[in-house]
């Protein structure tokens, strides 16, 4: 008797540890899901299924046994490919679970370890909120975490003005330094990108050597990055520069101010001490704003 006690506290203890963590996200708690099916589903009886969130990212899907309502897994997350068993669980609305393969260097294709929840649809699709989305999946999911009526306008990008989704910021240095700004703008059709100092009506660089300007398609799709470089910077690189872009369906431009700190060098003779004859002191004149005596850069091209 005295052993058939120890063995039911056994019992009690593991089944109030298993419901007591069924708080932890699906994907995190396969092996419980294993633990309470056992031998089998039974018979379905709704009124005891947990009720489900009602803003699931990809939907709600039946579970294994085709009773209960859960939130399906959103697209990239591990996911249960042939129905067999409930581990990681099963995909949401519009997602198919399979395993990617990646290609090597010489050419081999490696199947990924786990197969993940990958989008039925691809292909850029446009929303209402005029933004450009990389599948359908994407835009369910934007509209749920959103909490809005997102809804699909179009396949493909959407036609738009440029919008400037990083903006050069404020930048001061020192004379003889390097300073770089840095700008980001989506829109469809791609933009053009130039930049422009205030006060000046031509285009940099210009002819001017040690002033250079980048652009590059991305990081995202549909938009472009371009960078404005100053080298062995001189006072007279202060000022206000814009980023400017533009499109057959309108113009945008975003500006940050260049601060040039002047920097000299003073000699002090005479002997201070017993060890040296001189010593060099340094001292910072502002032709421009003030600094706190840190150096702020931009965002350098690699």
């Amino acid at each position: 008797m005295a052993w058939a006690g120890v063995w039911l506290c056994m019992c009690v203890g593991v089944s109030v540890s298993v419901h007591l963590t069924l708080g932890v996200p699906p994907q995190h708690r396969g092996w419980l899901r294993l633990w309470e099916e056992g031998e089998g589903c039974g018979e379905c009886e709704r009124e005891r299924c947990p009720l489900a969130p009602s803003n699931c990212p990809a939907g709600q899907v039946q579970d294994s046994c085709g009773c209960c309502e859960q939130c399906g897994n959103v697209e990239g997350q591990q996911c249960d490919p042939d129905g067999a068993q409930e581990f990681y669980g099963r995909c949401g609305e519009g997602l198919v679970c399979q395993r990617r393969t990646r290609r090597g260097r010489r050419g081999r294709g490696r199947a990924e370890p786990e197969p993940k929840c990958v989008c039925e649809a691809q292909g850029s699709v446009c929303g209402s909120d005029g933004r450009t989305y990389p599948n359908l999946c994407q835009l369910r999911e934007a509209a749920s975490r959103k909490g809005t009526t997102l809804r699909l306008t179009g396949q493909g990008p959407c036609y738009s003005a440029p919008r400037i989704s990083r903006a050069p910021r404020d930048l001061s240095n020192y004379t003889g330094n390097d300073i770089v700004f840095g700008c980001e703008v989506s829109a469809f059709p791609l933009p053009n990108l130039s930049w422009r100092k205030k006060g000046s009506d031509n285009f940099l660089p210009g002819d001017d050597p040690h002033i250079s300007v980048q652009a590059r398609g991305g990081p995202q799709r549909y938009t472009v990055s371009t960078w404005l470089q100053i080298q062995n910077l001189h006072l007279s690189d202060a000022g206000i520069y814009s980023c400017i872009s533009h499109n057959a369906l309108g113009e945008k431009s975003a500006s940050a101010r260049l601060t040039v700190l002047r920097q000299e060098l003073r000699v002090l003779k005479g002997r201070l001490n017993e060890e040296e004859d001189e010593e060099e002191y340094y001292y910072d004149d502002t032709e421009e704003g003030s600094d706190d005596g840190q150096t702020e850069s931009g965002d350098y091209l690699g």
